[in-house]
């Protein structure tokens, strides 16, 4: 992206700076592997490095051991089985040499990944404001390591007030929010973020190549081969990606919807853990204020194309930082919300974990016409929404079959917004916070603002689903699964789940209790479909895209 300071960039020193850390923490282990690292908890471990052709490699951790050969490449992997978190522990890996790992931890580790506002460190000059959070940065248990250190060793780090400084702002705060809520649990950050890069830079060539709907340039796979490869394998909790700025010029902003769901797969392909969790940061606010409901909107297309790969991918949470930011530098220094959101995505929506309030930001579900008024419904209101300024809904944009957009007025009914503009008598589609520095001013009762969203808008309201139910108070998201309105006097209510193929996925049964009943529903299966029933009678149906 373009910078208003200099930060310190990708450069020809990246290939010795790879090679001297391969040979400085243990000569027969790969980069990643170090003193004072974690490693994930709750499923299998790789380790890897290199050795002789032929050479028996043995590798001891938490008293499992494991052997193997090196191959004629001069490369060796073992993996362990999976352990629950602990630590520390000492690693050793013994061939015709011994190498050993001390003060080892068994915990949670999280890839922070993308480009400038992922990359620029707790010391960087443009964040004074992070002063006291230095100093105050005693946390033994939250440890990193740094992939693009030019010049310098990559080794992992505890985070102290000396050594936080080269930490991702955004991924400390992160890591702090998860620290914080794991009860003693070890948490390890790898970063592979550089500033001023694309998307296409992050994604590895054979993908990229597989995709006759993609084209590669000059720079493509740069950055996943600096800097992403030497650490696929390392077994990860997930990927916080934090990236999109240089895309937001040269019009590759169109194409980012069909890039980041290529990069997501290929990402869970090679780290071989099936679907582990990917949370995105939107893109935040830039430049001058909006002041017009139409024009066009680089940033705002991105942001659009962030929000719909999160909500239709398994297992792929969106946060929304459209209130963050700063019209003189694309480097905001908000960066203790930007990480507290998405560790909240990560206790939420990984670790299920009780949160008060909610922990995503709302998102519109459905969207339709009712005379000359849109109506959209919200998602993850809470107890009721909260302004920045006034008591209306600003930011919603409404425009009719001939594309011309006016300000709407905006009202709140519950879960479902209101919009209307005496210019448009037949409503086709509404934006909100359609710019890069958008007018807004709406938040759920968490504090959390609504997304920047376009919907096209149908012709009549949703008979079944969740912008149906929830318009009628049919049933609503809480933690972890759905609360149902019924009918009073009922005992029984049978919930049954499907994929969208009609295959069953599971079968829960509870009591109700005053015409309302609570499930809990399975994560990571991306859209399902489910129905309550009594007896033969279906009750309530829908059909929802779960974290």
């Amino acid at each position: 992206m373009t910078r208003n300071r200099l930060l310190p960039e990708f450069s020809a020193i990246a290939a010795a700076c790879l090679g001297l850390a391969g040979g400085t923490t243990a000569a027969s282990l790969a980069v990643p592997f170090g003193n004072h690292m974690v490693l994930q908890r709750g499923m299998p471990i790789p380790v890897w490095g290199t050795g002789t052709s032929g050479e028996a490699v043995t590798v001891t951790l938490n008293g499992q051991t494991k052997s193997a050969t090196t191959s004629s490449s001069g490369k060796w992997t073992v993996t362990f089985d999976a352990m629950v978190a602990g630590g520390p522990f000492t690693l050793t890996a013994k061939g015709t040499s011994t190498a050993t790992l001390t003060d080892v931890m068994i915990g949670e580790v999280w890839q922070c990944a993308g480009q400038s506002n992922m990359d620029t460190r707790m010391n960087y000059s443009e964040y004074p404001s992070l002063a006291d959070s230095i100093k105050n940065a005693n946390h033994p248990l939250l440890r990193y390591i740094t992939m693009r250190q030019p010049g310098q060793t990559i080794q992992w780090q505890q985070v102290t007030p000396t050594t936080v400084g080269g930490l991702s702002a955004t991924g400390y705060f992160m890591g702090r929010e998860i620290l914080d809520h794991l009860n003693g649990v070890a948490v390890g950050l790898v970063v592979t973020a550089v500033g001023g890069t694309t998307i296409s830079q992050w994604m590895d060539p054979a993908s990229i190549a597989a995709d006759p709907t993609l084209v590669a340039d000059t720079t493509s796979g740069t950055m996943y081969d600096a800097w992403v490869k030497p650490v696929v394998g390392y077994a990860i909790a997930g990927t916080a990606w934090y990236q999109g700025e240089n895309d937001c010029t040269g019009g590759r902003q169109a194409s980012y919807a069909a890039r980041l769901p290529v990069l997501i797969r290929a990402w869970r392909r090679l780290w071989g853990q099936g679907d582990f969790p990917f949370l995105v940061a939107q893109l935040a606010h830039v430049h001058g204020m909006q002041t017009v409901a139409g024009g066009t909107s680089n940033y705002a297309t991105l942001r659009e194309a962030q929000r719909t790969v999160s909500d239709t991918m398994a297992k792929t949470w969106l946060s929304v930082n459209i209130d963050l930011g700063d019209s003189t530098t694309l480097h905001y220094d908000q960066k203790p919300e930007a990480g507290r959101r998405l560790g909240l995505l990560a206790r939420g929506g990984v670790y299920n974990q009780a949160i008060t309030g909610e922990w995503r930001a709302p998102e519109p579900v459905a969207a339709w016409v009712s005379g000359s008024t849109a109506r959209i419904v919200l998602n993850r209101r809470g107890t009721g929404w909260k302004y920045d300024a006034g008591t209306t809904p600003t930011g919603f944009a409404i425009a009719g079959s001939n594309g011309t957009w006016y300000w709407g007025t905006a009202t709140a009914r519950g879960d479902t917004i209101d919009v209307s503009s005496s210019s448009v008598t037949a409503p086709t589609q509404v934006r909100h916070a359609w710019s890069d520095d958008p007018v807004r001013n709406l938040r759920n009762a968490a504090g959390l603002p609504v997304a920047p969203f376009l919907v096209v808008l149908d012709k009549a309201p949703p008979t079944t689903g969740v912008a149906s139910s929830a318009a009628t108070r049919g049933w609503t998201r809480v933690p972890g699964g759905i609360r149902i309105q019924l009918p009073t006097g009922l005992d029984r209510a049978d919930l049954e789940i499907r994929s969208p193929q009609g295959r069953s996925l599971g079968h829960q049964t509870g009591r109700a209790v005053d015409g309302e009943v609570q499930f809990q529903l399975p994560r990571g299966l991306g859209v399902v479909a489910w129905q309550v029933r009594s007896g033969d009678r279906v009750l309530v149906s829908g059909k929802e895209v779960l974290p």
